[in-house]
């Protein structure tokens, strides 16, 4: 098979480090290029470069790799920049009309070696993001985080300082500048609060967590699953997980609480997880991360070669 040139480009500069050290150590009949004028495949990981992709020729095979939901990245769901692409996949997402899909690459190493002495407080590491998107689930977790008592509350940007705050806003509006109707003015709600129960940012996430049982997770929106439900019950964590039905992902429903987007449902699953049997639940975490099916539809390991198995089906 004729080796193609790929120039690949990431919003984020770490894992375009990543997919190039794969490319290198496995065959995927590619060569990665430096100089995207001598490429013959063009893969975009949530970056959308118009300069660049109006200057690549019709010979170029042009991919985007979704993996980022729309209130996160809003320009890689727009029809004048999707249009620019042969190609997208989306990641974590479940497939609808037609649409290539792949789930999100994920660490499945189980780092649950104390049982006992956890604290049996909540813990919620997100961070406290802003979108007037009708779909975002950030207002959701400010009120998880001023309603539930006995929460201890973990991430980014959560008591940033007023003007760090306006500045956030200001830049959020101007997205929305020409569609005005999409706003959501209650994803504003509490933005400018001080939450008195949070304890900062964390280097390690599955360190933190492996000190507690239960862990409310809410997705950025609940249109894809992200590594955020299975960092929790990999650190030892049950989920009371607010994101896309779990089901659809047939990941077995003994392993966590699915929440509506709604905060009395979240209190009454947070019952419903400290009645489980939390020895149990850790040997079914163990059993399940070890199943051949669990590694071959999450594990990071795979998700190069799934990217260009998906795309070989298109381009030859």
């Amino acid at each position: 098979m004729e080796m193609k040139k790929v120039y690949i480009d990431c919003r984020y500069a770490e894992q375009k480090k990543e997919i190039l050290n794969e490319l290198r150590k496995n065959n995927y009949h590619v060569a990665p290029t430096d100089n995207y004028a001598l490429c013959d495949l063009y893969i975009a990981f949530d970056k959308i470069d118009e300069l660049l992709l109006n200057s690549l020729g019709n010979h170029v095979f042009k991919v985007l790799v979704r993996q980022e939901p729309k209130v996160v990245v809003i320009e890689t769901y727009a029809a004048g920049h999707t249009g620019k692409f042969n190609h997208v996949i989306d990641v974590g997402k479940i497939e609808i009309g037609g649409t290539s899909v792949i789930n999100w690459p994920q660490d499945l190493s189980v780092n649950i070696d104390v049982v006992n002495g956890k604290s049996e407080k909540i813990v919620m590491i997100n961070s406290n993001l802003l979108s007037l998107s009708k779909a975002e689930n950030y207002s959701l977790r400010r009120q998880v985080a001023i309603e539930i008592n006995d929460l201890d509350l973990y991430g980014r940007q959560w008591n940033n300082k007023f003007r760090a705050k306006l500045l956030t806003l200001i830049k959020e509006v101007k997205k929305y500048r020409f569609q005005i109707h999409n706003i959501k003015i209650y994803g504003l709600k509490n933005y400018f609060r001080v939450f008195n129960n949070y304890f900062g940012e964390v280097e390690d996430k599955r360190k933190t967590l492996s000190k507690y049982k239960y862990s409310i997770v809410i997705e950025n929106s609940s249109d894809y699953l992200s590594e955020k439900f299975f960092d929790a019950i990999f650190s030892g964590c049950i989920p009371i997980y607010v994101g896309p039905n779990l089901v659809n992902y047939e990941i077995p429903d003994y392993l966590y609480l699915q929440a509506k987007p709604d905060l009395s449902d979240i209190k009454e699953k947070i019952v419903s997880a400290k009645s489980k049997n939390y020895s149990e639940w850790v040997n079914q975490v163990k059993i399940w991360s070890m199943d051949a099916k669990t590694y071959n539809s999450w594990s990071r390991d795979l998700f190069v070669s799934k990217i260009f198995s998906n795309i070989a089906t298109l381009y030859q």
